[in-house]
């Protein structure tokens, strides 16, 4: 199987555990927990190959336009360096301990299958993030996270301290998102692609017209998603979610 292969299915498997867990988590709660550990495990394992395949070598690269837009395309694109691929298999090992440890930490809680989907579709779209060679790609993993804190956050719905803080943690997260948008479509606009290395590309040879404020931007989204100095006020409130401190 082609190195390209076994990056594609490195962010596939959790997002098919995630569609069979949430699908059988009524009817079949049985398969639950093999759901949540072994596709994560999987793509762990994936990750590893996929990282020593690399080896700190040539980047592996592919993409495949999605459609046409007259002007900046828009592809479906990987772009894997030994970064990249360091960082996805700690992304894979992370997520199958944390998959690993909620199977007796939530072993009595009647939702822990939707939980667990949840917790694979944030690693799916993480190591999406992680491989993406395009800037639509990476928007898409990026959102896709956010959906996934706002649910994990509000998991104790009835209370209403979870509520409070699963609408906080959305609305400060997408408080930074809204510049970080902008920014991906200005830098998209100055290299005349969405396409990373591309962008990179036109970053070394100084093509932007404003890089500072670009960069101020994206820093604002960073800032939100990863709870920094000023967008940090959601993150304490977040420990109303499935944590092991008390409640």
């Amino acid at each position: 199987m082609s190195t390209t292969t076994l990056a594609v299915l490195v962010p596939l498997l959790p997002f098919l555990g995630a569609v069979a867990g949430l699908l059988l988590g009524r009817s079949a709660p049985g398969f639950v927990r093999p759901l949540a550990i072994l596709p994560t495990l999987a793509a762990a394992v994936l990750a590893v190959t996929v990282a020593v395949r690399q080896g700190g070598g040539q980047p592996i690269s592919t993409a495949t336009e999605l459609t046409p837009t007259g002007s900046v395309p828009i592809d479906l694109s990987l772009y894997i360096d030994g970064f990249a691929a360091l960082v996805a298999v700690l992304v894979g090992v992370v997520a199958t301990c944390v998959q690993l440890y909620s199977t007796a930490y939530l072993r009595e809680d009647p939702r822990y299958p939707s939980y667990a989907a949840l917790v694979s579709l944030f690693t799916s779209a993480m190591l999406l993030v992680v491989y993406s060679g395009d800037l639509m790609v990476l928007l898409v993993g990026w959102e896709v996270m956010g959906i996934c804190s706002y649910f994990l956050v509000g998991h104790y719905w009835e209370t209403e301290a979870a509520r409070s803080a699963s609408l906080k943690a959305f609305l400060v997260t997408k408080l930074g998102d809204v510049p970080f948008l902008i920014g991906l479509f200005a830098l998209a606009t100055d290299a005349g692609s969405f396409r990373i290395t591309k962008i990179l590309g036109t970053v070394a040879a100084g093509g932007l017209d404003h890089p500072t404020l670009i960069a101020l931007l994206l820093l604002a989204g960073v800032a939100g998603k990863s709870a920094q100095f000023p967008l940090h006020t959601w993150l304490p409130d977040a420990m109303a979610g499935p944590t092991p401190s008390p409640r």
